[in-house]
């Protein structure tokens, strides 16, 4: 069985759409469970300490048209679960209703809080959040502190239930922190960073305006991991996650596409940096077989399994975020007009002047507080926007080669000719066995013309030392196309110079040449050295 990834996501959409937009007996069948009861659009609902919740004005609209109240606490059964380095494996859940408790939790007022917070349909138990955490524990330099949170019982369908929801969890999440930073004694809450996934991105959101409007707070920082689309899209700031909601937003934003598409993340700048890795959508690895999932997924449960499949690209993000704690590569993005742009090599270097860059995920707060020191980013200027990419498995993380190909213009290539096809280049170190996988110059065949340069940005394993490289020639006949037919001649090319510059190390440039300009041929590894290149 074949189904490409964006078909899996259209029919993940398609369920949520159909949960929220077709008869009663409809959804009864695909889900299993009564649709969101209905209230009245001027009713307003209110939950002791948490506040009201009204839902009208911003909240429904005419392109959001949600008429349900969260759900009870009691119901929706929210809870904190704690991580320590010290008992990593033996997690103590935060009891809202026992705030003397909180100084026998092991938290380090002075080491940094983390929150991880799940999306739809799911829960805190769910692999990438350990996974997440024990990353965080391992590496923070303080010695810090994790909370997962749990709303699962509210994530259940129906979907515009969930949406619902988040706003009381948020609520709910804005007095933990609340009691812990009266508990703890705490300054500020500068070292409190929510992270939260697709719907639980907006609650992450609610939680830092809770603490602003009710308590007078302002948290640290959030990220968004591919914050969710469906009912958020071109709301009211006040409806969705915003970087006026902590001192710092960061957002990564993978699944970016339209909504027939099957995109379920918001394409929308929300924060005071927008990461768009891979052009925000259609992430390199996301477009397999369903059987070659469930062939590397032996150990994950049926839900996991379908979840890679179906949701690829939403759960990019996570894996992203969870890499860049303590992966040496940069995960390193780059401001540019467009990610069109940005793939034609037009935004290849960190030091051009008006080009910015910074690493996503862990590190972009630390980069993007540097930038504001150098008064490269201003309260005035428009938040930037960055684009980078990954690989097609992990580790995701990748240098950015700007690769120039030169084909010769000697007697020899002349008079052979242009000619279509695919090049693939790898990069071998100087002193070390690693190299880059073969990066292809273009996706599809191309034609090179002799007296030519070409130009392409390729994502590539990072290498420390990098020294010569091989080139790869694929030859294409077209029956159709007379310039591709070879009747008395072998398909080859003649490249002149091959120039590798890495846009994340400016000391890398490679100028490497074939032997005596040689021809380059189709099916077999071509070896070029910077000494077979002229003076």
């Amino acid at each position: 069985m074949y189904v490409a990834n964006t078909t899996g996501g259209l029919m993940l959409q398609t369920m949520l759409y159909l949960a929220n937009h077709t008869s009663r007996a409809a959804v009864n069948t695909l889900i299993d469970m009564p649709p969101a009861p209905k209230s009245d659009i001027n009713e307003v609902k209110c939950f002791g300490v948490y506040g009201c919740f009204p839902i009208n004005g911003p909240w429904n609209t005419v392109t959001r048209t949600i008429s349900v109240h969260p759900q009870k606490p009691s119901e929706i059964e929210a809870h904190y679960t704690l991580h320590t380095r010290r008992a990593l494996d033996q997690p103590k859940f935060i009891d809202l209703t026992d705030p003397d408790a909180v100084q026998g939790l092991g938290i380090n007022p002075h080491g940094r809080i983390y929150l991880i917070v799940h999306g739809y349909l799911e829960y805190s138990n769910i692999p990438w959040m350990l996974d997440m955490a024990k990353a965080l524990l391992t590496n923070c330099q303080d010695n810090c502190s994790v909370i997962l949170i749990d709303w699962g019982h509210g994530a259940n369908p129906p979907y515009v239930q969930a949406v619902a929801n988040i706003r009381l969890v948020g609520a709910i999440t804005a007095h933990v922190i609340h009691m812990l930073y009266e508990e703890l004694q705490l300054p500020n809450l500068d070292k409190v960073h929510i992270i939260g996934h697709s719907l639980g991105a907006h609650l992450s959101g609610y939680a830092g305006s809770h603490l602003q409007r009710d308590f007078g707070l302002k948290m640290g920082r959030i990220t968004g991991l591919d914050p969710a689309a469906p009912l958020f899209t071109d709301t009211d700031p006040i409806v969705r996650l915003d970087r006026s909601d902590a001192h710092f937003v960061d957002i990564v934003h993978t699944d970016a596409n339209p909504l027939m598409k099957g995109g379920l993340g918001i394409i929308q700048r929300l924060g005071h940096a927008d990461f768009y890795p891979n052009g925000g959508f259609d992430n390199p690895g996301c477009n397999k077989k369903l059987q070659d999932v469930m062939k590397n997924s032996q150990k994950a449960t049926l839900f996991l399994t379908m979840q890679e499949f179906l949701g690829c690209n939403h759960i990019r993000s996570e894996q992203y975020f969870t890499e860049s704690i303590e992966s040496k590569c940069p995960f390193l993005g780059i401001t540019c007009d467009s990610y069109d742009s940005f793939k034609d090599a037009k935004c290849s270097s960190c030091d051009e002047p008006g080009r910015l860059c910074m690493r996503m995920g862990f590190h972009s707060e630390q980069d993007y507080r540097e930038q504001e020191s150098r008064g490269l980013i201003g309260a005035k200027d428009a938040p930037p926007v960055f684009y980078l990419m990954t690989g097609e498995r992990q580790p995701f993380c990748r240098q950015h080669y700007r690769i120039t190909v030169r084909v010769s213009s000697h007697d020899e290539s002349t008079l052979h000719g242009g000619e279509i096809g695919t090049l693939s280049i790898r990069v071998h170190g100087e002193h070390s066995k690693k190299s880059t996988e073969r990066m292809k110059f273009s996706p599809k065949p191309m034609y090179f013309e002799p007296g030519y340069e070409y130009t392409a940005l390729l994502p590539g394993k990072d290498l420390r030392d990098p020294g010569h490289a091989t080139v790869f020639w694929e030859y294409q006949t077209n029956f159709l196309n007379p310039l591709t037919w070879r009747l008395l001649s072998a398909p080859r090319v003649y490249l002149e110079y091959v120039l590798i510059e890495s846009m994340e190390s400016s000391d890398t440039y490679l100028k490497l040449c074939p032997l005596h300009e040689g021809a380059i041929l189709s099916n077999t590894e071509n070896v070029l050295h910077t000494h077979y290149c002229k003076e």
